[in-house]
């Protein structure tokens, strides 16, 4: 049954006082002035005036016919799938673009941002793909291939999924964590009725320390192999004895190191401040360095660069694989931060101390990355305070 409730929606000019055709009346559709629309609802039979926000009849009178639709259940219900075609029309590297420019709004363009293009590839705004990710890798070699976000299926998922190279489950699994949100952001923006990730569980890890840190042994033979390249070596130390992650040694500033020898910089992932005493023999080197990213050379750039030559020298030095509780692990740069970390809790350094040196908001971020190494101190720490309760006891008097 139609509605047969009278609605007008009629469209009138607000002259302005000095409107030179003011005289013409409220339904002059010429002069520049303010344009508003007066309605009328019968259900409630009154009038109201609403400002149609344009000085442009043609786009009042849009807005008046766009009011008396809103009472119209087919125009309504034609509206709705229309606007429901459009949003499953949107292609993947638009929404890859979204998702992008969504976290570097909320997290700014960090190390997870980072990790994000690499799995799914780096979009620019207008939608073109910049650099392949390992899901435009993988698209461009389906038949047919997915066009439409609404294209990709859980199977298409599982397929995905299925072709990863990680030689780590941790890395595995947080990657696809990393694919959940990605389609739960689709599904927020109404791309998709649902995630075709939902139901796909994730990869399991093993139980067990995954810090790996380099030996003393290992380290001297890296930095034997880094000999003869002064700014590789230069390199290679600050990571070493700074604890700096690889794109603040990057972004390294010699404004930051004061004439004691003590680094003061702020972590780009986090913001937080970090303080380090470094060894005077490091303190040398960075004094005659070049600055280690070259101008002309974007951040990214400049970290992968240095990432693969920090690879090259490991290679180099025979160091490959480091063991970890739960197996081997191919060497890494930030195996150097956890080395410096590990080296320093082993060397008597407190948490809070260690924390302070890695840049953490909160110590106890440092003691649940490090927690097998914490343990592994507190028990000779119990170890050495029973001795000494021990060779007290002999010393004693006996009880009376």
């Amino acid at each position: 049954m139609t509605d047969q409730v009278t609605r007008t929606a009629t469209v009138f000019t607000r002259h302005s006082a000095a409107c030179t055709d003011a005289a013409r009346g409220s339904q002059w559709r010429k002069c520049d002035c303010r344009k508003s629309v007066l309605t009328y609802d019968g259900t409630t039979g009154k009038q109201k005036m609403i400002s149609a926000k344009t000085r442009s009849w043609e786009k009042a009178d849009t807005f008046a016919r766009q009011w008396l639709d809103k009472f119209d259940p087919i125009k309504m219900e034609l509206r709705a799938l229309k606007a429901e075609k459009e949003s499953q029309s949107v292609t993947i590297e638009h929404a890859v673009s979204s998702y992008l420019q969504d976290m570097i709004f909320r997290l700014g363009d960090n190390g997870t941002v980072s990790r994000t293009r690499t799995l799914l590839g780096d979009v620019d705004k207008q939608g073109t793909v910049t650099r392949n990710g390992k899901l435009f890798d993988w698209l461009d070699k389906q038949i047919p291939r997915p066009v439409l976000i609404s294209d990709i299926t859980a199977a298409h998922i599982n397929s995905w999924r299925n072709g990863w190279d990680y030689k780590s489950d941790l890395t595995a699994a947080i990657s696809f964590d990393s694919v959940k949100t990605f389609f739960k952001h689709c599904t927020s923006q109404g791309w998709l009725k649902a995630s075709p990730a939902a139901s796909i569980r994730r990869p399991k890890i093993a139980r067990g320390n995954r810090t790996a840190t380099f030996s003393d042994a290992q380290y001297d033979a890296i930095l034997s192999a880094a000999r003869g390249d002064q700014r590789l070596e230069t390199f290679l130390e600050l990571l070493r004895w700074s604890g700096m992650s690889l794109v603040d040694a990057v972004e390294y500033d010699a404004k930051s190191l004061d004439g004691d020898g003590t680094l003061r910089y702020t972590r780009i992932k986090s913001g937080i401040l970090a303080t380090v005493q470094l060894p005077e023999h490091v303190v040398a080197l960075l004094r005659s360095a070049e600055p280690f990213r070259h101008p002309g050379i974007t951040l990214e750039s400049s970290i992968q660069e240095w990432r693969s030559d920090l690879q090259d020298l490991f290679a180099k030095a025979g160091i490959t694989q480091v063991k970890t509780d739960v197996g081997m692990r191919p060497a890494h740069p930030h195996m150097l931060r956890d080395t410096c970390a590990v080296w320093y809790l082993r060397h008597g350094m407190s948490i809070y101390g260690v924390s302070k040196v890695l840049g953490h908001s909160n110590p106890t971020i440092t003691a649940k990355h490090y927690l097998p190494f914490v343990a592994e101190l507190e028990k000779a720490h119990i170890h050495e305070n029973k001795l000494i309760l021990a060779a007290d006891k002999r010393k004693s008097p006996p009880a009376r």
